[in-house]
């Protein structure tokens, strides 16, 4: 009985161990402004490594979001469902065991077993899976849902940075993240960028629209039609419907020098150069505003690797105190605030 109190004592915390779901949920999450180029070839690219993996059936991935307003994902969050095959098929891996007689093998199969477990195969693919810019995450598709709903954080453990200034949360997270990267256990961490987004402005000049007679729902039309796109048109094929969309070609659109040169009809037949019409400038702001509480919000997430949540977020909020100060104060969230709801102490 004495022998199982060191045993004991070494113990972590944690509110309950993941069940695993046969499938995984690849959530890597890179800095904002990526276009949907980019998107497409970086999910392209990390879509054909995993499908690599011999224990790998099949992938799905996604970046951006439908059009609902239920799912605020933007393009530099992506999701990838790894469907998994099963586990006797997955590659072996040499036990103690392996000389005895097969009927003697089975038992110890359940202790030790035979073939890499889910966490090697996650390591490996973390591994794999590292590409400049971009913070990986790991969970499974039924446990990230559940805590997305729950806390609205991704990862194991989140940290909620309230405040009246996105430029202030942002330094503050980015702090906390330099604070928690090289805390023992962090497989990952990402702050957001709260005041990080990228945005064309186009200021249109009254009096130069006057002088041509343009009004600024003219000039707004074909700065929409011609640079974001208009649909002019449905096609139908069977059972599918698909808007055609109309707008200038890519290579006509892609700098400001060409953007300036966009063609703006009069009621005379003449054509003239948007640059004439308005100032066209790249600004930067938050691209996406969340709040909580009646109080901006920011959040960092952190992935977990070889480690129980309770004796990491215990050393990592004596880190953050010691580092680190918020006018109005920060909260853990994920599986931290499912132990402090349940009576299980405050992580």
């Amino acid at each position: 009985m004495l022998s199982t109190v060191p045993v004991y004592m070494k113990l972590g915390s944690e509110f309950m161990p993941p069940l695993y779901e046969g499938t995984l949920l690849y959530m890597p999450t890179t800095l904002p402004g990526l276009s949907v180029t980019e998107a497409q070839k970086l999910l392209q690219a990390q879509d054909k490594i995993l499908r690599g993996f011999p224990e790998v059936e099949r992938v799905f991935g996604k970046a951006g979001r439908a059009e609902t307003s239920t799912d605020p994902a933007p393009f530099s969050m992506m999701e990838t469902t790894v469907m998994l095959k099963p586990m006797d098929q997955w590659r072996s891996k040499k036990r103690w065991y392996v000389d005895l007689p097969k009927f003697l093998q089975a038992p110890f199969r359940h202790i030790w077993p035979d073939h890499i477990s889910k966490e090697e195969l996650i390591e490996e693919m973390d591994q794999a899976m590292q590409f400049p810019g971009v913070t990986n995450a790991w969970t499974m598709p039924i446990k990230g849902r559940i805590d997305m709903l729950t806390t609205g954080v991704r990862t194991p453990i989140g940290i909620k940075i309230f405040g009246a200034d996105l430029n202030v949360i942002e330094k503050i997270g980015v702090n906390i993240e330099g604070i928690l990267k090289d805390l023992p256990g962090t497989r990952s961490i990402y702050a957001e960028r709260t005041a990080g987004g990228y945005f064309l402005d186009f200021k249109l000049k009254r009096d130069q629209l006057a002088r041509y007679g343009l009004t600024i729902d003219e000039a707004n039309t074909v700065i929409m039609s011609a640079i974001g796109g208009e649909n002019v048109t449905t096609t139908v094929e069977g059972r599918e419907r698909y808007s055609v969309n109309v707008r200038y070609a890519r290579e006509l659109r892609d700098n400001l020098t060409k953007l300036k040169r966009v063609l703006v009809p009069t009621m005379e037949g003449a054509q003239i150069p948007l640059a004439q019409l308005a100032d066209i400038e790249l600004v930067s702001g938050p691209g996406m505003i969340r709040d909580e509480n009646g109080m901006l919000s920011g959040y960092v997430y952190v992935d977990l690797a070889g480690r129980d949540v309770g004796s990491y977020v215990a050393e990592a909020k004596v880190g953050c105190e010691k580092n680190c100060h918020s006018p109005w104060g920060i909260r853990w969230s994920g599986a931290v605030s499912t132990r402090t709801c349940c009576g299980f102490g405050n992580g």
